[in-house]
């Protein structure tokens, strides 16, 4: 014989799969739930971990750049946006001439248009390793000498192994280092010293119309870093009444953090909003599927009890029928959460436009234990209430519903 032995676990599989459409709807909405939890949390981990890694990886205090460019240098920043912009080199003397200044350092930036790295346009960013302060002290962190001509660092999201020659604007590039990931636009960013920048620039295809190509000395972006223990608003004030009249803008990086920290914390908020309602929802759904199955179950229960099985049999097998539904749906949520944010954590960021650094893996961990223990608490609560409701059945009276 075939029989499988009546055991609580046995019985309630059995129940479970006689009413499969409320199963499903019940594994669907922990499942759900799971979903939300664990996507939410890796989420605003991942943002948080932007925001801190990017408040350290600033460098500067104010950067300049040309009127009209002040959303073009943040986005190439933030997300890698590729943009082109420039002006003037001698603006670079200019600010460092305005009080409070301490340090300056010019950048220049180019926008490929295709590559053998990637699919896309890509923002190459050429800085100058003498009086450079923002990129070199963490781009030195993966080179044992300083960046040379036909040298380049790359982004982590770019493909290309050290030792591998990239070819832009038909000149090659030897890839000397991988930055580490930095959830910010770096990640998608080649990095060359300032002149070989404004060579590659002149074999551009487009070098008839680039600006470049006709001045050398022209550049994207001057870093600003103030001295310590003055305001940098006021110092950054002082650099557009000094030189606004010649196109100078200002992005102060204490305020790029700040906007960036606003819309953090917004959707974190609504993250936050959604993940209360969804577990609110579930624990209400769970309570009211259990009491309404119960009740309709009164005779079922009559009759276990009449065979044998003790309120305390019962009491487990509420307990068991819930623990699978919960286990099945916690598991399968988890398990699309994770084929959907870290095969695809490259994509949410630039869909974000917001730094977005993955947790490491022992925080990664953590989050998976406490979404998981999270979302079994209403099923555990509704096991409970069930356990409760099947405890107050009299024995005289469900004998009498049997007969």
């Amino acid at each position: 014989m075939n029989d499988k032995p009546l055991s609580t676990l046995n019985i309630a599989l059995l129940n479970l799969r006689r009413k499969v459409f409320r199963t499903m709807g019940l594994v669907l909405l922990a499942a759900l739930l799971a979903f939300t939890l664990l996507a939410g949390s890796v989420l605003s981990q991942s943002l948080d971990n932007g925001l801190n890694n990017l408040s350290q990886r600033m460098g500067a205090d104010i950067l300049a750049v040309p009127y009209g460019y002040e959303a073009n240098v943040q986005g190439a920043l933030l997300r890698g946006e590729p943009s082109t912009f420039y002006f003037d080199e001698l603006t670079t003397e200019r600010i460092a001439a305005v009080g409070g200044v301490i340090d300056v350092s010019p950048q220049l930036y180019l926008a490929t248009l295709d590559s053998s790295c990637c699919a896309y346009p890509v923002q190459l960013i050429g800085f100058d390793p003498q009086t450079d302060f923002a990129i070199t002290p963490w781009v030195s962190q993966t080179l044992d000498a300083p960046l040379t001509a036909g040298q380049i660092v790359i982004g982590s999201s770019l493909s290309g192994e050290v030792g591998q020659k990239l070819e832009f604007f038909n000149k090659s590039f030897v890839i000397v280092a991988r930055l580490e990931k930095t959830g910010m636009g770096f990640d998608t960013s080649v990095f060359m010293d300032l002149d070989s920048a404004r060579q590659l620039a002149q074999y551009s295809k487009r070098a008839g119309g680039h600006p470049v190509a006709d001045n050398a000395n022209l550049i994207s972006s001057v870093m600003v870093r103030v001295q310590d223990g003055l305001n940098t608003k006021d110092v950054a004030n002082d650099i557009l009444q000094s030189y606004g009249k010649d196109g100078v803008r200002v992005v102060v990086a204490e305020d790029m953090i700040s906007d960036v920290s606003s819309s953090l914390r917004g959707l974190t908020g609504y993250i936050l909003v959604l993940i209360a309602i969804l577990w609110i929802l579930t624990v209400g759904v769970l309570l009211i599927v259990t009491a309404v199955t119960i009740n309709s179950r009164r005779r079922e229960f009559s009759l276990f009890r009449v065979l044998g099985a003790t309120k305390g049999k019962l009491m487990r097998l509420i307990l068991c029928e819930s623990s699978i539904v919960s286990l099945i749906g916690t598991v399968a949520g988890m398990l699309a959460a994770a084929l959907v944010v870290f095969p695809f954590s490259t994509f949410i960021s630039m869909q974000l436009g917001l730094p977005y650094l993955q947790p490491s893996l022992p925080v990664l961990a953590l989050l998976f234990v406490l979404c998981f223990i999270i979302s079994l608490v209403p099923a555990c609560l509704a096991s409970i209430y069930g356990a409760v409701r099947i405890g107050k059945l009299e024995l005289s009276r469900t004998i009498k519903e049997a007969e």
